[in-house]
């Protein structure tokens, strides 16, 4: 008996080191978002839309690099003001499909909602990012539009198309507000 359990154990060892050795690495695309690790501020105009009356937004974003490598994630908060008295806060989930050769981004909100969006990555100093999203149990198409005016600066757009509409819910500028986090 004892000598089966040091074998077994023997086993485990050999094996967890060969995984170890041979351990999936992240895409190297993964670098090209980057840019977005840190803390940021963000501040804007929300337009009337189904979801409130027009109002200003302030908002802190903060994404790390997380599992490894392989994703980024973080949270997104947006400050309470008189004019918007349910303000969004939301977790995002950033990564990269190597078969898709696409980014992907996964959102989930304190509205009940959630969100995959894909995008082919930066054209130029453009990111734009489409796909679905469910909201008050109904499906919409969703794009968010990056564009960065400098290292440390990015305005960013977010439409949705209900009713077969497209509208803009939130439009705001984002700043760098602490140090990027490392990988």
């Amino acid at each position: 008996m004892k000598t089966t359990l040091v074998s077994a154990a023997a086993l485990l060892l050999v094996a967890s080191a060969t995984l170890a050795q041979s351990a999936p690495k992240p895409a190297s695309e993964m670098s090209n978002i980057k840019y977005f690790a840190g803390s940021w501020t963000c501040s804007g105009d929300a337009p009337a839309s189904p979801f409130g009356p027009a109002h200003k937004t302030k908002s802190s974003m903060m994404l790390k690099s997380d599992l490894d490598g392989f994703w980024y994630d973080g949270m997104m908060t947006e400050m309470k003001t008189a004019s918007n008295t349910h303000p969004v806060k939301g977790m995002m989930h950033v990564g990269y499909d190597s078969a898709a050769k696409q980014y992907v981004m996964v959102w989930l909100d304190n509205f009940g909602s959630w969100a995959t969006e894909m995008s082919p990555g930066w054209q130029g100093d453009t990111m734009v990012w489409t796909g679905d999203q469910m909201l008050m149990g109904e499906k919409a198409a969703a794009k968010d539009t990056m564009v960065k005016k400098s290292d440390t600066e990015y305005t960013h757009k977010f439409e949705l198309q209900t009713k077969g509409q497209w509208g803009t819910i939130v439009d705001e500028t984002c700043k760098k507000a602490g140090a990027a986090m490392k990988m």
